[in-house]
């Protein structure tokens, strides 16, 4: 005999919220204690149970695309003979360091 159970309870697992950078989690020595706020909205709400879903989520472990724009290099030819990109490492070895750097405040 099997049973089939749709949209049933799912498995406790742990919250969204431990792993998502809009949350402000502070927890006590005991399981009970501990206080989850929720700044992916404004105003930053209270959550009092533990999520399974949200629309809201975003990875601690991840950089959002502008964090990733923010440490971006922009490569960019100067003049017509040199070539933009990298090259190899074993490229280099015959050739004398050389390495130019360019500054712009508006990026």
């Amino acid at each position: 005999m099997s049973i089939h159970v749709k949209n049933g309870t799912p498995a406790e697992r742990e919250s969204l919220c431990a792993s998502c950078s809009n949350a402000h989690i502070e927890r006590g020595y005991r399981q009970s204690e501990e206080l989850v706020i929720c700044r992916s909205t404004y105003p930053e709400h209270l959550v009092t149970f533990r999520v399974r879903e949200c629309s809201g989520y975003i990875e601690k472990q991840r950089e959002t695309l502008y964090e990733m724009k923010k440490i971006a290099w922009i490569l960019d030819e100067h003049g017509h003979t040199r070539k933009m990109g990298f090259v190899p490492a074993k490229e280099l070895q015959d050739k004398p360091a050389e390495v130019e750097l360019i500054f712009d405040r508006e990026h």
